[in-house]
């Protein structure tokens, strides 16, 4: 193949990509113990761990990892704990994918992560976040708003699923689309794995 052709389908896939969407998918921790705790419980880890399959079928390799600072401090159940549970989740597909996680952000600073996500350089990538489902609801209604686009399409994320994954695709050139799809993970057992 001559040089000059290589180079200019080299340089037509740098366009394309410097104006491609932003894909968000965002999806809750796994399932939590009765008392909280800040941890998940043993289908909350089945859940982690059947992740990465769903995930990357689904959506290919993304370009970042986003979960909570897990120094910060939540309350649950009326007690405070460090939030590691939207970590715990995602830790999986980390380690599947030899990529880290970012972290820089207190499970309520959404104002912070969607700075981030909506940056420029995300322009043609998949990112993964996952995080409180209270939080991400209104993360997802503030990206659609900040869009231009309706975030009353955002419904309520009910407290018992935790098989929800809201994806966004954002184009650069502005509005946004949204929808919510399913894990298929529901059901997984609730002992923990290893016996």
């Amino acid at each position: 193949m001559p040089l000059r052709l290589v180079t200019s389908l080299l340089l037509l896939a740098a366009a394309a990509a410097a104006h491609a969407d932003i894909r968000l998918v965002m999806f809750r921790h796994g399932e939590k113990p009765a008392e909280g705790l800040g941890q998940l419980d043993c289908q909350g880890l089945n859940r982690a761990l059947a992740l990465p399959k769903v995930l990357l079928a689904a959506y290919g390799r993304p370009a970042g990892l986003y979960a909570p600072d897990p120094g910060a401090v939540k309350d649950d159940l009326g007690r405070p704990y460090n939030y590691i549970r939207p970590l715990a989740t995602i830790e999986p597909t980390a380690i599947r994918l030899g990529m880290p996680v970012d972290t820089r952000w207190a499970w309520h600073d959404i104002v912070g992560l969607q700075a981030e996500l909506l940056r420029p350089e995300h322009d043609g990538q998949t990112l993964f976040v996952a995080w409180e489902h209270h939080k991400l609801q209104a993360l997802a209604r503030s990206v659609l708003q900040a869009r231009g686009a309706d975030p009353a399409q955002v419904p309520a994320w009910r407290g018992a699923d935790f098989d929800s994954i809201y994806v966004l695709t954002l184009p650069r050139q502005g509005g946004a689309t949204f929808k919510v799809e399913a894990q298929g993970l529901d059901g997984l057992s609730t002992a923990c794995p290893g016996g």
